[in-house]
């Protein structure tokens, strides 16, 4: 998959802007803060309707306009994709999705027209932050992989929304058939769980295989055993919808009186281990590093297992925090793959083998403009 066009009007600080991509590796290079990482964010919400560094749709709005547009065409094995997402800062719904030209019924249904990995500084936060930045990560990943994924997802955090709110109503004012109601959503958020707990384990099983694979021939010591592991309530269990209706059945009497579900695969969390010991706890700066190039090359190889062609990758200015080994590692997997790269310097890129270079510049006004070359 490739993208053969951009875009964007008042996103972020580009007016506007027409780009054809090259199919293969491409340099943006150019002054901090001149609008680099802003064109990559612009195609990782074509991608998964969402920014990768704000979760405020609103920032991503050129400041006093009334709308951000961002349009994309991707060429995959099964033909032209056309995507959309206009971006509303007063008007309800503030994000619309249009395909073909057509307004989507959902948000959702952009999945699949477009594929990225993007590998960026703040990714280290995968390891650093708490269990909802690995879920989140886990949770995006198999939307581009497996659309129904995101239909699941949606399906259990409603009915879990749904669970929660009566344990807060009885908890105020008294519910008269609290157990009845109880069990008839304990039933439904065991039934919503068992395909977000199968599709979790099958992706951390193939993820986890390719991204030890991958640390082992980047670490400075390749007998680091690197580990990644599905924990979670339902993670181990051989009848997940069992195991979900009898943990809810022992957690209730605390739900009842914390008013939440404290049960079930909206706890769920990706583990990392060296030598077997968590490495958010033990690890070196070197090594989480490692662990999470390993993560994103581990990526892109499973897409491309399981799809049939390769993601977009997007790099953001990484090569400033990875050592030549790791730099080369990276490299090698941009074979054939599209790649856009964002660095301060054009020397920073040296052994890109680019076929585009692409200068982002700023005028008086702060506006963001390419010049090739």
């Amino acid at each position: 998959m490739h993208f053969t066009s951009l875009r964007m009007q008042q996103f972020r600080n580009y007016p506007f802007l027409e780009l054809e991509p090259h199919p293969g590796i491409t340099v943006l290079y150019g002054a901090n803060g001149s609008g680099k990482t802003n064109l990559l964010e612009a195609m990782h919400l074509l991608s998964l309707g969402r920014s990768h560094r704000t979760p405020t749709d609103r920032e991503m709005i050129a400041l006093g306009e009334s709308v951000a547009l961002v349009h994309g065409e991707t060429q995959r094995i099964d033909g032209k994709h056309d995507v959309q997402v206009r971006l509303y800062p007063f008007e309800k719904p503030q994000k619309r999705v249009f395909l073909y030209g057509k307004p989507a019924a959902r948000i959702g249904d952009m999945m699949g027209h477009a594929t990225v990995v993007m590998f960026s500084p703040e990714d280290i936060r995968i390891v650093r932050d708490g269990p909802s930045a690995r879920r989140r990560f886990v949770d995006m990943q198999l939307s581009q992989i497996r659309p129904s994924y995101l239909k699941a997802l949606r399906s259990y955090l409603s009915v879990l929304e749904s669970r929660n709110a009566l344990l807060k109503q009885n908890k105020v004012e008294g519910v008269s058939d609290f157990t009845t109601q109880i069990d008839t959503w304990d039933e439904q958020l065991a039934n919503a769980a068992v395909p977000l707990a199968n599709a979790r384990r099958w992706f951390l099983s193939e993820l986890g295989t390719n991204a030890t694979a991958q640390y082992q021939a980047i670490a400075e010591n390749a007998a680091e055993p690197f580990e990644l592991r599905y924990i979670g309530a339902l993670a181990k269990s051989d009848t997940p919808h069992q195991t979900m209706l009898e943990g809810l059945k022992r957690a209730r009497r605390e739900d009842m009186q914390r008013m939440y579900t404290t049960f079930g695969p909206h706890r769920d969390d990706m583990g990392m281990f060296l030598y077997g010991k968590e490495l958010r706890a033990f690890g070196s700066q070197g090594q989480l590093r490692t662990a999470v190039l390993s993560i994103k090359l581990g990526e892109i190889k499973l897409i491309e297992r399981e799809m049939g062609e390769f993601p977009t990758l997007l790099l953001d200015d990484v090569f400033s925090e990875l050592d030549l080994k790791r730099r080369n590692a990276l490299l090698k997997s941009t074979e054939g793959v599209q790649t856009l790269l964002t660095c301060t310097d054009k020397q920073d890129a040296a052994g890109a083998k680019a076929d585009m270079f692409l200068h982002v510049t700023q005028d008086e006004h702060g506006n963001a403009t390419i010049i090739p070359g």
